[in-house]
């Protein structure tokens, strides 16, 4: 596009841009898409549908002052601090297109590129990744709401990779199917790949330029109005503990398979034969809130054909990704467990 909105704040809070991003999604008064370049303190991201118990070494990012939030959008947990960059666009959203062809043609792709005007050999591959020789820099991810997209992603860049290692769990199936030993050798600095290494804010400058190159940019200041309810959705939603940290509850059945487009955990309360409660966590890419998918399944009778019946002909894009309705099916009814 040939006009944009870029928006910039100092602070390393990452609780704070995840608030600022909503603010701007539920109220947007521009035509241009918005774009924001941020960095954090040390932080974990959980994805949406994720548990943060079950994501993280909880008492070591404790113990290391690592801050966990929780973002909006689907997808896995990541690792940044002040030697990583994240990127945020926001943009009008139509059911023309699929999200996540938006995350790569639109946002993924223009980083891409500006990284290879840089000499470093960058591709958007995978279900959501930007990779340098091999080796995952950037992951993207996205939510719709107030016919918004919001699609951000983060760029290592100087990061403690080592750091990043021991406080994210990677579920041994994820490594297998990968065919990696571990999640540190799929990972690289872009620093490590620079002719001329400079310093993070050096190469947040380098990106501006190359992404802004062509393009009509205007840059907004956030009001005392914006920053009043930039507040207030903080407080609510991503400075909250109580959303940051939810645990998953017991249920009588559980499972949890891994499938190309992400893993699926399904947990069911299920009483005389009825789902009374649902439950679907896991990394998939999805962009709206899956509490509409779980409970078409509350209230039936404990059954594959009325499972199936539940979903047919509803749209499982915008809530799982790239997961079937068949994989899901096999999630929920192969071996459940007692």
């Amino acid at each position: 596009m040939d006009d944009m909105i870029y928006i910039e704040t100092d602070s390393l809070d990452a609780a704070f841009h995840f608030s600022v991003e909503e603010h701007i999604v539920r109220t947007y008064p521009w035509d241009e898409p918005v774009l924001m370049i941020w960095r954090t303190n040390k932080c974990a991201m959980l994805g949406s549908n994720q548990i943060a118990q079950a994501e993280l070494d909880v008492r070591y990012a404790e113990q290391e002052g690592i801050q966990i939030v929780r973002r909006s959008s689907g997808g896995g947990t990541i690792f940044t601090d002040p030697g990583t960059l994240l990127y945020t666009m926001i943009q009008p959203y139509s059911d023309e297109y699929y999200p996540l062809d938006i995350a790569r043609q639109q946002v993924g792709g223009p980083v891409a590129e500006a990284l290879e005007k840089m000499g470093i050999p960058a591709r958007v591959e995978g279900r959501n990744d930007i990779l340098v020789d091999g080796k995952k820099v950037s992951g993207l991810a996205q939510y719709v709401q107030n016919g918004r997209v919001c699609t951000h992603g983060s760029l290592l860049y100087d990061a403690d990779l080592e750091m990043l290692t021991r406080v994210i769990r990677v579920d041994d199936e994820k490594i297998r199917s990968k065919a990696l030993k571990s999640i540190r050798s799929r990972v690289t600095n872009l620093k490590e790949h620079l002719a001329n290494p400079c310093s993070a804010l050096e190469f947040r400058e380098l990106l501006k330029q190359h992404l802004f190159c062509g393009q009509n940019v205007r840059e907004v200041k956030l009001t005392d109005h914006d920053l009043s309810q930039v507040d207030a959705i903080y407080r609510e939603k991503y400075g909250n503990p109580l959303w940051t940290l939810e645990r998953s509850p017991k249920f009588t059945f559980s499972n949890s398979m891994r499938f190309p487009g992400g893993r699926v955990d399904v947990g069911l309360d299920v009483v005389k034969g009825v789902v009374s409660s649902c439950s679907i966590r896991g990394d998939f890419l999805g962009v709206v809130l899956i509490r509409g998918l779980e409970s078409l399944f509350e209230g039936l009778p404990f059954q594959y054909q009325a499972f199936s019946d539940a979903i047919e002909g509803v749209s499982l894009l915008p809530y799982l990704g790239a997961i079937s309705a068949d994989e899901l099916l096999s999630c929920i009814f192969a071996q459940m467990e007692h």
